[in-house]
């Protein structure tokens, strides 16, 4: 009796699948509270996410600081950045309006800029 070429390729696929099936899902990583939203970082993420917002809606928005915020160990590698900065825009008369918003970024610290990503940047209703 003769083996069809495909017999030996497929078996092992039915395995390896068999195998991934039974392996645990990965687990989220937890949120941290970023310690200090002074830190050089930290402040650089905020501006990151500012200036790629802006760069894309033309708001004429200028960072202004991070109030808050919160990172993950990303799955795959690299670090989410969840922060509530910051930012304000030239209003009438002379005067500027300052509002908070919530922003999503990845990236890898130490990794270049084009290499991070904004994944939200939201206005935060008062």
């Amino acid at each position: 009796m003769r083996r069809s070429p495909l017999a030996l390729p497929l078996g092992v696929a039915l395995l390896l699948l068999r195998a991934a099936a039974s392996l645990p899902a990965p687990s989220r990583a937890e949120w941290a509270p970023v310690p200090d939203v002074n830190g050089l970082l930290i402040k650089k993420v905020g501006q990151f996410a500012v200036l790629v917002y802006d760069m894309a809606h033309r708001k004429d928005l200028s960072f202004v600081g991070v109030m808050r915020g919160h990172t993950q160990d990303a799955v795959g590698g690299g670090t989410n950045y969840r922060l509530v900065v910051a930012a304000a825009r030239p209003g009438g008369a002379g005067t500027t309006t300052t509002a908070e918003y919530d922003c999503l970024v990845w990236g890898v610290p130490g990794s270049r800029a084009d290499t991070w990503k904004l994944h939200r940047f939201r206005k935060i209703d008062s």
